[in-house]
This record gives structure tokens, sequence and C-alpha cells, in this order.
């Protein structure tokens, strides 16, 4: 109130912000009301003047305003540790965000990608310019590019929905390519079959994009051309039909302007069906091997074998061995063995074939044996053998002209450890060989399921044959009862005749003189006819010669007895009553 009435004005500051007067209810009182939307701009203090005449200042009333406001201005500037704001893995960046206008002091928190980062420098305020300024040291990675990094400026006071600003950049993340191979297409990850496609992918990722892929086979580059064909520098490795060949470890390498990487390797294995290794079937000691080659391994195997003369034999087994005891039929000679495999991937083509023949598995030859006679009999005594499961003994007689051996018989021989226990000695195997003369041999065999040794010969010394020799008066046995029945025969036959010959003998008178005719050959004649004289006496022999009778021959025969009787018994006594010339009797006159 005053007079004249004032005017009232209302500054901000030093700003006049409204002049208006006002009329009130009250009677020479002025009134204002202000009415002014708060900014940024009238943020300072408020004062309401009253003046009616130049002639006096005016009447002031100050009010002081405290404005919450947000930050006008949020800003992210790169420190250090980038080239033109590109960024690169494993070089640290430091980088700073600037927030003005905002009051009371904003808080400024940093994001990546949503990701709150806590690890920053401390914040600093300047009361004065309103501005606040945060520091962020940022290692980036491969998985920071193209993410976005944010800093936000919260005015503590107000609701985040009014007092937030912030700033946002999108990372430009620089590295040298990463890189993995992968196989693609059916079956398991790192296996393919011969005679299938192998296809291989080099996946890249890089920043800056890469130019050209190079592909590494056991650590060496593979170049176009041999087993490879000649795309061999793109992301893709392709091979129309794998070998065994192609088993092995893969890696890509690419390079970009960062640098060069090359990724990890990934082992391919190229399976195959089973095939004859250079060793093909082997015999180990007792034991048929069959080595083929084949990835995977072979998990059953198929034996086809027959011993020489032999039906043949199919056996399927899991193993690569068999046994030779498996197989049915005699081993001494040969045996033809054929095998095969199969390994789930397919069965073998052509199987390996191979015959054998088991001579080295036969027994040694004997070595330690001798003779003996005992029991009658000369026996042959002999050390066991190792790996022999009989023995055999043959018997060699010399021949009738003394110039050659033959077989006289063959036996087995027995184990008499009993009886050899009981003499204190060590023989275990013998048999008897019966009677053996000067020049005979006596052989000693080991033998087994393969066959025979050599036979050991061993001949009896002259010591051993004179043991083997009694005096003429020591008869066997057998041989005293067959000279006895002789005898007995021979003394029977001439008392039989001694008894006949009497009983037909005439008691009262001589017997007439027995004149025998025979047919003389030339030699006996003439034999006859130069000799002047003969003691003619019983039992004279005669070479006889023919049977048939002719009769000048037996004229000329008479007489010529007749005259040679008269010339005899003329000289000596009278011829006894029977008077025999004996050669081969034809018939008695």
């Amino acid at each position: 109130m005053g007079r004249p009435p004032p005017r009232i004005s209302w500054y901000s500051g030093n700003t006049l912000v409204d002049a208006s007067d006002g009329d009130s209810d009250i009677p020479k009182v002025r009134e204002n009301e202000l009415y002014l939307p708060l900014t940024r701009d009238n943020a300072a203090a408020l004062s309401c003047r009253a003046s009616n005449t130049k002639l006096a200042p005016p009447l002031v009333a100050s009010l002081e305003i405290e404005l919450y406001l947000p930050a006008y201005n949020v800003s992210i500037h790169w420190v250090s540790g980038t080239a033109d704001g590109v960024l690169q893995v494993g070089k640290p960046a430091v980088v700073k965000c600037t927030a003005r206008g905002s009051y009371p002091q904003p808080d400024l928190s940093w994001w990546l990608d949503h990701r709150h980062l806590t690890q920053h420098s401390n914040q600093s305020w300047t009361n004065s310019s309103r501005t606040a300024e945060s520091y962020l040291k940022l290692n980036p990675a491969v998985g920071d590019n193209g993410a976005t990094l944010a800093c936000v400026a919260t005015n503590p006071v107000m609701a985040p929905s009014r007092g937030s600003k912030a700033d946002v950049l999108t990372l430009n993340v620089t590295y040298s390519p990463i890189l993995e191979v992968s196989k693609i297409g059916f079956g398991k990850q790192n296996e393919v079959v011969e005679v299938d496609s192998l296809h291989l992918e080099c996946e890249v990722k890089a920043n800056p994009p890469i130019l050209q892929v190079y592909w590494y086979f056991n650590d060496s580059l593979i170049k176009p051309g041999d087993i490879w064909g000649k795309n061999v520098s793109s992301q893709v490795l392709y091979v129309l039909e794998a070998t065994r060949e192609h088993t092995g470890r893969y890696a890509c390498a690419a390079a970009n302007s960062v640098g060069e990487t090359r990724s990890e390797t990934i082992s391919i294995t190229v399976f195959y069906p089973p095939e004859c290794s250079n060793r093909g079937i082997r015999l180990v000691k007792e034991t048929l091997s069959c080595n083929l080659k084949a990835l995977p391994a072979p998990d059953t195997y198929f034996w086809h074998v027959q011993p020489a003369g032999f039906e043949p034999q199919n056996l399927t087994t899991g193993s690569h061995i068999l046994p030779l005891d498996q197989i049915n039929g005699p081993l001494s000679d040969f045996l033809k063995a054929t095998c095969s495999g199969n390994n789930g991937i397919s069965y073998q083509e052509v199987p390996c074939e191979k015959t054998f023949s088991f001579e080295h598995l036969r027994p040694q030859q004997p070595q330690q044996c001798d003779l003996a006679y005992e029991y009658g009999e000369f026996h042959i005594r002999c050390v066991p053998v190792e790996n022999a499961t009989y023995y055999e003994v043959s018997v060699w007689r010399l021949s009738t002209s003394n110039s050659s051996l033959v077989l006289e018989k063959r036996a087995s021989m027995g184990f008499g450890t009993g009886q050899a226990m009981a003499q204190g000695g060590s023989w275990l195997v013998r048999a008897g060989l019966g009677e053996m003369g000067a020049g005979d041999e006596a052989g000693a065999l080991a033998c087994n399921r393969y066959g025979c040794s050599r036979a050991l010969l061993l001949r009896p010394t002259e010591n051993l044959l004179q043991a083997a020799s009694p005096p003429w008066w020591h008869l066997n046995k057998d041989v005293g009862i067959a000279i006895g029945a002789v005898v007995a025969v021979i003394l029977f036959v001439i008392t039989t005749i001694f008894a006949i010959r009497l009983a037909r003998r005439p008691r009262n008178k001589p017997a007439a003189p027995v004149i025998q005719v025979l047919q003389l050959d030339d030699v006996a004649r003439n034999f006859l006819d130069n000799v002047a004289e003969h003691k003619i006496r019983g039992s004279s022999t005669i070479r006889p010669s023919s049977t048939v009778y002719s009769d000048g021959s037996c004229e000329s025969l008479a007489s010529s007895l007749e005259r040679r009787r008269k010339q005899f018994w003329d000289r000596w006594e009278p011829p006894p009553p029977d008077v025999t010339l004996t050669l081969h009797r034809e018939s008695a006159v």
C-alpha cells in the first residue's frame, strides 16, 4: 500500500519476469501473484519489488529457490587406448563420461550391453559449473565387438524417469580371426567311412574380415592336387571319396589386419574294411594268428582250415588267434588255412591264405637212450623228450645178403617208471626188441600229433651180443622142447622100421639078394665104367636123373653090375643078404 499506490514487479535474479499489477480486496492495497514455470533459466532467486516513486528505492522481498535439475548433457569421450575410436582385443582403453547441469550432483554409472560395470574410477563434481566426471578403464573382449557402452547420469532426488540422462556408443573391437573346424554330414563328428565323402567347414569370426582361408593336414599346409583336389583355399574342404590316407588331424588358418590365427585341430578317422597285412597268417608256437589291417579292428574272424587228407572245417572266433587243438584231424603233414574278418564296416573281400608244415613242432630226436639185454631179450630205454606225447621203436635186421637193413618191426614204447625206479634208474620209456644180431639196429623216435622226430639208431656192441649168446648147452626152453620132439620122432621111426624088417626076414633060409635096377645118367655110367673096384655099401649115393626106363640101358646096366659083383665076390666073402645101390629108388627087383 502507499500513496500513490505502488507498482509490483517480479524478478528472477535480475531478470523481470512479471510487472502486472493487481487489486486486492483490501482498500489501497495492491497485490501481484506470480505464476512462473520454473526452468533451468529462471532457477535464480525470486524477488518482489514495489515502487511508487523514483525518489525512494523500491521495497524488495526476495525468495531463495532450490531447483532440482537433471543433467542436460552427458557425453562419452575416449581418453586413450584407441585408434580413431577403434578398440583392439588385449589392449586396455580409458573412456571419460561428463554430465553437466545437474543439481544436485548426479550419480554416474557405466553399462555395457545392459551389464552394470562397477569397476570404474572415482567420480568428481564441480559445483560452480555443475559438472560431474567419471573415468572407466575398459579391457575389450571379442564379445564386446558391437556392444553398446552407456554412461547414465541420474539425479538422486528425482524420479529416474525425469532425472536420468545417458550417452551411448557402439564399440568397434578388432581381433584376429577366431576359427573352428567342424565336419558336416551324417555320422559321428570325427568319423567317416572309406569311399564316402569328407566335408569339413572352417567357421570364421573376425574383425576386420579375413581375405583367405588355408587348410592344414597333420601340421602341413594342404596344396592343390594330389588327394585333395583343387579347391583348398575356401572355408570348405571337400573330399569326394575319402581313403585311409585322409585319416589325420585337420586345421584351418586365416588372417586379417590384426593378425593370423590357426584353429584347433580336429581328428578325422577313416574307417575301412579288413584286409590282409604283410604278415598274413602266422604260426606262433601252437597257435595260428590272423593279422589283418582294419579300422576299427575286426570283432569277428572266420577260419577255413583243412588238414592234409581231411575234410575242411569252418570255425568262427572272436579273436585273431586259433589254437591248433581246436582243429580236428592229424597235423603231421600239412595244413591249408584261410582267415578273414568283419569289423562292422564290411566283410573282408579277399581272405588271407597260407599252407603250414608242423615239422618244427615235432619233438627233438631222443638223445639219452641205451640198449640192454634183460629178461631174455634186448630192450631199448630212453629218457622222455620234451613236447613228446608217445614214442615208437623200430628194429632193422641185416638182410641175408648182408648188404642192407630191412625193417623188421615197428612198435610203441611204453612208460615204465615203476620198474625203472625199482632198479634205481632214471629211464622212463622202454620197449622190448626181441633178438638182435651183429649189424642189426634199433631206432627210437619221439612223437606227438605233429609227427615223429628223426630216429636215434643204436647197434648192439660185441660185449652185449656175447652176453645175449649163451653156450650151446644152454638151450632155450622152446628150442630144447622142439629138439627133444624131433629126436623122439626119429627114434620112433627107426624102431618101427627095424621091427618091420625083423618081422619080414625069413627064418630058415637066407634071403635072396635084392638088386635095385636104376636108370643111370651118363655121368654115373662113366663113373662105373672107369672105376676098377668099388666098395659097395648100403646107402651109397649117386646123382639121379630121370625116372623113365629104357630096355637097352637096363640090359647093359644089369650085365655090368653082374660082372662087377662076381669080381667083388670072388675076392671077398659072399655078399650080404641085402645089397642096395641107392641114389633115387625107382623099383625093387
